[in-house]
């Protein structure tokens, strides 16, 4: 994101998030497909610690919170995508475990070796370059905040 001129990638954000506020899911994917993902989880305790890396106003973190037990925080850029994913938590009842907090995914909240499960649907992408794919940095940053044995989910509409 530039800051100077409120952009990301030539895109205004303040565009992008309009749009996107309103919506159930700002990627691809469904309720289903959330559910598919996480059939191939296992071994999740009810002390979890899970983040959603880019979770938008946390459409597929609430069914993941409907449907594992832990702790589940969702990270999101947009200030106003994460005050209504913690307005649907509080809805759902789920504020007790589930909260969002703002934040940019290239400069994860966490502590070292924090985390049960990194979640992701349609979003992790954005921690490559505009025109570099950047596997290894995403790799990285996510092993870093990772307990051994960790599970990660990245998942796109086509992944499924």
């Amino acid at each position: 994101m530039n800051n100077n001129n409120n952009t990301i990638y030539g895109f205004d954000v303040n565009l992008i998030c309009d749009f996107f506020l309103n919506t159930k899911r700002q990627g691809p994917g469904s309720p289903d497909v959330t559910l598919k993902a996480l059939s191939f989880i296992d071994n999740l305790s009810d002390t979890a610690q899970i983040a959603d890396i880019g979770c938008g106003t946390g459409g597929q973190t609430m069914v993941l919170a409907q449907n594992v037990s832990g702790t589940i925080t969702g990270l999101d850029f947009f200030s106003g995508f994460i005050d209504k994913f913690n307005l649907d938590a509080l809805k759902l009842n789920l504020q007790n475990r589930v909260k969002g907090i703002v934040g940019s995914m290239d400069n994860l909240p966490f502590e070292k070796e924090s985390l049960d499960l990194i979640w992701s649907e349609g979003a992790i992408y954005n921690l490559k370059s505009a025109t570099t794919r950047l596997y290894d940095t995403e790799a990285k940053i996510i092993c870093i905040v990772s307990k051994k044995g960790a599970q990660c989910i990245e998942c796109h509409h086509k992944d499924i």
